[in-house]
């Protein structure tokens, strides 16, 4: 998932090792500005730092890389490219046919399927997936941005332990969030007030999923990148409404088809997994709050978003008769409505004919 470490951990690799190399280049960002940019221009930035000849002209893709490949296979190179969304990318600039080479090249991504890129043409692979940090990594990785220490300030220990549970092993929330909340003055009446500042911050995390606009950036790129609308839609439903639900349940709701690719397909972004024992939807908290923002920044007012997951906002609508047809779905715990039939309580037709899914 975005944020977990990977462009730094090839950074670091980058840095440790390309003096052992003839020659290196750390290609960065490749997704975000091979839509922006004409792969010519990747493919010119990566021969200007690989080739002994620095004025590079390039009339085609198709050119680029074959001026590439030579200089691969007669040189010791150490290459890096950063975030690969797409197997078109990588095609632009290695091209698709093997070739002997003493050169190194990493790849950084969110795809789990990078496996299928490489079978049709031969290329050693080696994957690595990274894993995300462990409880005492976490704290200890959050403590050094928020304390400039191994372990939390007297007093945050409780907090920063809620803040790391959060964060769920995610280094960029750790850091970011850490940093956010740093306490650098051990003078007794300001740290109790930083201590109400961190359980307002977790307040708001626990109750609005209000993300730093650093994480949700880096989170949406996966978001972004996918392919079809109807799996945009697909992951929002699953955020809103799904996540520890049974993946049969999205079969139903939405159609054989279209909920078992869709699911593959985000799976594949790493932004949904399913028990293997239980067969249940499972998601990042940071994922599931980064899904629901979204929905949230649809409209600041409720009945103009279109899913609404909370029980006290379903029930004030429904009870209110607001309609919309803005609202696609939304959820109730259906012992509210059993409460409150003493006051009398109409589901409104035309709330009921505007939604996408019958409340339960």
């Amino acid at each position: 998932m975005g944020g977990c470490g990977k462009t730094t951990l090839a950074q670091y690799i980058y840095n440790l090792n390309k003096q052992d190399f003839e020659s290196s280049s750390f290609v960065a960002e490749i997704g975000k500005h091979y839509n922006k940019h004409d792969p010519l221009n990747l493919q010119k930035k990566l021969l200007r730092d690989i080739s002994p000849k620095k004025e590079i002209e390039i009339s085609s893709v198709y050119e680029g890389t074959q001026k590439i490949h030579k200089v691969l296979q007669i040189k010791k190179v150490l290459i890096v490219l950063d975030d690969i969304d797409d197997q078109d990318e990588l095609s632009a600039l290695l091209g698709t046919n093997a070739f002997p080479t003493q050169s190194k090249i990493i790849i950084t991504t969110r795809l789990l399927d990078i496996h299928e890129w490489f079978r049709t043409i031969s290329w050693k692979c080696w994957v690595h997936e990274l894993e995300l940090l462990n409880d005492l990594e976490s704290i200890e990785l959050l403590s050094w941005h928020a304390f400039g220490s191994k372990i939390p300030m007297e007093g945050f220990d409780e907090l920063a332990t809620q803040l790391a549970k959060y964060c769920g092993g995610n280094p960029l929330a750790l850091k970011v969030l850490g940093s956010s909340l740093l306490v650098s003055d051990e003078n007794l009446h300001k740290r109790n007030s930083m201590i109400e500042i961190w359980r307002e911050r977790m307040d708001s995390l626990n109750s609005q999923g209000d993300l730093d606009y650093k994480i949700q950036d880096v989170l949406r790129k996966s978001f972004d990148s996918l392919p079809l609308d109807r799996h945009k839609q697909l992951f929002l439903d699953i955020a809103c409404f799904f996540v520890g639900q049974s993946e049969y349940m999205v079969t139903i709701l939405r159609g054989d088809l279209y909920a078992k690719s869709g699911i593959m397909t985000l799976i594949n972004k790493c932004l949904l997994t399913v028990s293997p024992y239980t067969s249940k939807l499972m998601m990042h908290q940071l994922l599931q709050d980064m899904g629901r923002k979204i929905v949230c920044d649809e409209s600041t007012d409720l009945i103009k978003r279109s899913r609404i997951w909370n029980d006290d906002e379903s029930y004030r609508l429904l009870r209110e008769g607001d309609v919309s047809d803005s609202i696609e779905g939304l959820a109730l715990d259906l012992i509210m409505i059993k409460e409150a039939m003493g006051e009398e309580l109409r589901i409104y037709e035309g709330i009921a004919n505007s939604v996408r899914w019958d409340i339960g």
